[in-house]
């Protein structure tokens, strides 16, 4: 196989200060929470043949495949399942397969790498990526390997304390089928009542990953994602299988992800730098998410003009500032919710005026109150002052301020965002079909 060439990257961008704009990293695209380098010559969303690592914990410089078993053999099978036509090879544990049936055989010959020194020499710590990857790309012929890694997780008991409200009370009841037909909310008598929340502790989940795929040729990141996960009431192992969910949906998207057919003759929208918060400038992984929002939104969007990825294109151009990007916690205190519940029934006997005996049913109603117990809700936060320039004559034809908040991933505000602008950039520049 012809060794590609090397692949830009962004290293030169990350250590700049958020008052210097930032080196145009290379034209990417994304799915979901995914950057993804387009200017490689074979990019990762056609990889055929992709190595799979066992994840690294923490700090930890390399991943083990006596460690974590249950969480590598889950990430193999899910990404096998929901990722189609390409074949991942994942490391066996030398104790597992001896328990290796015939059947079991010949369904993983593809997707392991049994136990043999060559494929073993691959598990040893490297240097740098560029030697990891020609040891891979030697050994297996294949086009990428994917490095999974724990980034961080911890349990946390969070206390919510006892709390007096006052909550409204109801009590009344149906009649069905009574003298006068079926009537609601008999004998109704409402009141308020001080009402006490118990204290409680929940215990929260989090855990933060990232998932590398490197170029076999040239061991530069072909694709990055990086997943945040919170949740109240569940354990470490639905953590994550949720972050493995993301991710392979995300890929598997991602495989799909193109720009939209726009009118032949719409006019060309390029991009520049934007300025970050100072924070950011110094965060890789938050440079790639908004960098891949800011062009892939563009394609994802634009109906009226054409995205132009390349440097310095377009007969338009976006630039302008991300000037806010942070995430946190905001404590949402206890609380009390109050419904009408059925109580009981009783039957009754009446007559009509030729004396013929009916019966009817009083269906009586008290309230019952729930306790919702106090919680951190989780954010994610970004604005940016963005402008759309004529490249001819310099005239600035439209700025927007926007800003927005999700509760899951800071991909998701930043595309709230650059929708929102790129709709107005279709108004303002755009041409019919």
């Amino acid at each position: 196989m012809k060794r590609r060439t090397w692949m830009r990257n962004l290293a030169a961008g990350f250590l700049l200060a958020a008052a210097l704009p930032l080196a145009t990293p290379v034209t990417s695209e994304a799915a979901g929470n995914i950057w993804m380098d387009e200017s490689a010559e074979v990019q990762a969303k056609s990889f055929k043949k992709v190595v799979l690592f066992p994840i690294r914990y923490l700090g930890e410089p390399d991943g083990r495949v006596d460690q974590f078993q249950g969480y590598n053999a889950a990430l193999a099978k899910r990404i096998n399942k929901r990722i189609k036509r390409t074949n991942f090879m994942k490391f066996e544990d030398p104790g597992d397969a001896k328990a290796a049936d015939k059947k079991r055989e010949k369904r993983e010959k593809r997707e392991i790498l049994r136990d043999n020194p060559a494929y073993r020499e691959l598990l040893r710590h490297f240097d740098s990526e560029a030697d990891r990857a020609k040891a891979v790309y030697d050994t297996t012929g294949a086009e990428g390997y994917l490095l999974p890694h724990i980034r961080y997780e911890q349990e946390r008991v969070d206390h919510s304390p006892a709390t007096w409200t006052t909550v409204k009370m109801e009590s009344y009841y149906d009649i069905e089928n009574g003298p006068q037909g079926d009537k609601s909310k008999c004998n109704y008598h409402s009141w308020y009542a001080n009402h006490l929340i118990p204290a409680h502790d929940s215990t929260l989940q989090m855990l933060d990953m990232d998932f590398r795929l490197y170029d076999a040729a040239t061991g530069k990141e072909a694709m990055t994602l990086i997943d945040y996960y919170r949740n109240y009431g569940v354990d470490q192992w639905h953590a994550f299988d949720q972050i493995a969910k993301n991710f392979t949906g995300d890929w598997n998207r991602l495989k799909k992800d193109r720009d939209r057919d726009v009118p032949a003759g719409a006019p060309t929208l390029g991009f520049r730098n934007l300025e970050l918060p100072w924070s950011a400038s110094q965060d890789e992984f938050a440079i790639k998410t908004i960098y891949y929002a800011y062009k892939d939104e563009a394609g994802d969007d634009l109906r009226r003009v054409k995205a132009d990825y390349a440097p310095k294109g377009g007969r338009y151009y976006v630039t302008g500032a991300i000037t806010d990007y942070a995430r946190g916690e905001t404590w949402c205190p206890p609380t009390a919710s109050t419904s009408a519940v059925k109580d009981r029934e009783e039957e009754f006997k009446w007559y009509d005026d030729k004396g013929n005996e009916h019966k009817g049913k009083r269906v009586y109603y008290k309230t019952e109150v729930t306790d919702s117990y106090g919680y951190y809700r989780f954010w994610y936060r970004a604005a940016a002052d963005l402008s759309l320039v004529d490249s001819r004559t310099g005239r600035v034809v439209l700025s927007r301020s926007l800003a927005a908040e999700d509760d899951d991933r800071y991909a998701n505000a930043l595309r709230k965002i650059f929708k929102s602008f790129y709709k107005d950039v279709d108004k303002a520049i755009g041409i019919d079909s």
